[in-house]
């Protein structure tokens, strides 16, 4: 996302990001999606921008309903334990304002609306007592995945005899029991799915029309293809979402760390060994779009650059009022990186770089800020 292709419709930047499913504490794999997000939002008011970041919490899922069954409690005792803890593990890594969090269960009545509009507009059929999307109706369907419609009919998902499209995807469920259902007299008693429900936080929000969407790489189909279907319908737009991001895995023994494969390495237990800026260091020295391996050695390495920014920082208030030439080079350098799709490698070394330098320390302090590290 280089500067010069940035061009959101005035100072004010939305911001979607499809976030955790609340049945367990959070991991690794979503702190590096929720920082990666605070560091945008955190750059973009650097650069005078006005973001506003919404990140949806799913709380009405079959796994949530399971998790709660088995514990003897309701699928809602569940989701809000797990949200106050999310919370928690949000403020420990430094998370404090940029970020807002919405709640999947309170936009029920903007879920249901939109699927009566997509009905209506014969964009959307019932089957079996579940409502689909017709993707068979929207030409551009596959154009975020780069899918041609050979591969989509290959992959399946949503499955049910009848469908008018193998890529159909649900839209309203009233066949699989969450554990809670809400009634409508149009659509029969159920839940929105989990297409449906990112979409609906969208419409409320933004209506439907917004700058940056982002989420984990393995959510560009087929769940952000249905998204962005459904907005291109729902918002009367061809582009309702100006640019997309996505964020890479974080692996285990080569598996996508995951709270439900049970090789999760969760935030609290991190914590307790490493402080939040080494958890920052280590994920922002990977390019967000990268994949990688999780390794506690590459973590640990970051401990001693942690402590080399501390010491190039503490007692140097004075030095750190006064312009130079210097750290104004450096300043450049870091905001060229950053504006080169938020190319934070090369930003971190260039950070790294300025700590060896009195002069460069103006420069240090707004990096600092910037990666969200805390001294």
């Amino acid at each position: 996302m280089k500067e010069c292709n940035f061009q959101p419709d005035n100072d004010q930047v939305k911001i979607f990001v499809c976030g955790p499913t609340v049945y367990d504490y959070i991991h690794l794999g979503h702190a590096r999606l929720l920082l990666f997000y605070d560091l945008l939002a955190r750059y973009l008011l650097f650069r005078g921008f006005r973001p506003t970041a919404i990140v949806n919490i799913t709380d009405i899922d079959p796994i949530i309903f399971s998790r709660a069954k088995t514990q003897g409690i309701s699928p809602r005792e569940l989701s809000s334990k797990f949200i106050e803890e999310l919370y928690i593990d949000v403020i420990s890594l430094g998370i404090t304002s940029n970020l807002n969090f919405a709640r999947i269960s309170d936009y029920i009545d903007t879920a249901r609306q939109s699927i009566v509009k997509l009905l209506k507009r014969k964009l959307a059929y019932s089957l079996n007592g579940n409502i689909y999307l017709n993707t068979g109706k929207m030409a551009s369907y596959g154009r975020l995945s780069k899918l041609t419609r050979s591969e989509l009919n290959n992959m399946r998902f949503d499955i049910a005899p009848g469908k008018y499209n193998v890529t159909d995807t649900l839209l309203w469920n009233t066949s699989d029991d969450f554990g809670e259902r809400y009634p409508d007299d149009m659509l029969g008693s159920g839940v929105p799915s989990w297409h449906m429900q990112d979409s609906s936080v969208a419409m409320s929000n933004f209506r439907g029309r917004y700058d940056i969407h982002g989420g984990g790489i393995e959510l560009i189909y087929p769940h952000h293809e249905s998204h962005l279907a459904q907005l291109q319908s729902l918002a009367s737009s061809p582009d309702p979402v100006k640019y997309w991001t996505h964020v890479g895995l974080i692996t285990v023994s080569g598996k996508k760390m995951s709270k439900s494969l049970g090789n999760a390495v969760r935030i609290r237990d991190l914590l307790r060994k490493y402080n939040s800026n080494v958890l920052r260091l280590y994920l922002f020295s990977k390019h967000y779009r990268e994949s990688f391996e999780f390794s506690i050695s590459s973590l640990e390495k970051f401990e001693a650059i942690d402590e080399s920014i501390a010491n190039a920082l503490i007692g140097n208030d004075e030095t750190i009022r006064e312009p130079n030439v210097r750290s104004k080079t450096h300043m450049r350098k870091f905001t060229t990186y950053m504006e080169d799709d938020f190319d934070t490698p090369n930003a971190l070394e260039t950070m790294i770089t300025a700590t060896k330098s009195t002069k460069s320390l103006a420069a240090l302090k707004n990096m600092v800020n910037i990666f969200g590290l805390r001294y």
